[in-house]
């Protein structure tokens, strides 16, 4: 068996990967996945708190991880994950397609943001592109799948100066806690940018501040549930 059929070249340095998720039966299915591939996968662990003690002992490179898991929230899992491997990727794979969820995991240092059911060959580009220091490139298309995100306008009828779609994206956004770095790290825009689309939001709903355009986000229908 060619053991590089899928690597982009032979050469390329094989990436200790960790697999955490507590069903057993999905990290058998991505394992199959990653096989023959540079993703050599070194261990595997169903909670946070396995994924910590497996971490120490094989020091895996990257780590797929889920967010919704038996004993434990993947989000706490990835924040306590990075800050004992610092330099480790992190990529949450999950059913939820939720972008309170993607901004808690941007601000808690994961490299991407994976919806599962994600055809192979687009998550092996994410995975590699993250390797190679895109970090965030598997944000981009999760944030232009979010219902509205394509809109041209907020759709409230009291706005004077309907919002534009990257305004309505960045409000999106906001409304969720995250800041004006993180906003722009996940739409791929200068912190000066996301903060300007920020002042130019705050002044079109006629609010003082942030907090007050996450209010009016949240009563307009913005935010969904977790």
């Amino acid at each position: 068996m060619n053991q590089d059929t899928d690597r982009e070249s032979p050469s390329i340095p094989i990436i200790p990967t960790m697999l955490v998720d507590d069903h057993a039966i999905w990290r058998g299915g991505v394992s199959s996945m990653l096989e023959n591939t540079e993703f050599e996968i070194v261990g595997e662990a169903s909670s946070g708190r396995e994924a910590l003690i497996l971490a120490r002992q094989v020091n895996p490179q990257m780590a797929l991880l889920d967010i919704r898991m038996a004993e434990g929230d993947g989000l706490n899992a990835l924040q306590a994950l990075k800050k004992e491997h610092p330099h480790m990727f992190v990529i949450l794979l999950t059913t939820y397609d939720n972008p309170t969820y993607m901004a808690r995991a941007v601000a808690g240092g994961a490299s991407g943001y994976l919806l599962k059911g994600i055809d192979r060959e687009r998550m092996l580009q994410s995975m590699r592109a993250v390797v190679k220091g895109d970090t965030l490139s598997a944000l981009q298309d999760f944030v232009g799948s979010l219902p509205g995100t394509h809109e041209t306008a907020a759709g409230a009828p009291n706005l004077i100066r309907p919002l534009s779609a990257r305004e309505h994206e960045v409000l999106r956004l906001l409304a969720t806690g995250i800041t004006n770095r993180e906003i722009a790290a996940i739409l791929h825009i200068a912190e000066g940018t996301a903060k300007s689309h920020v002042e130019h939001i705050i002044r079109k709903l006629d609010v003082s501040d942030r907090v007050q355009a996450a209010v009016w986000a949240a009563r307009h229908g913005m935010i969904p549930p977790l």
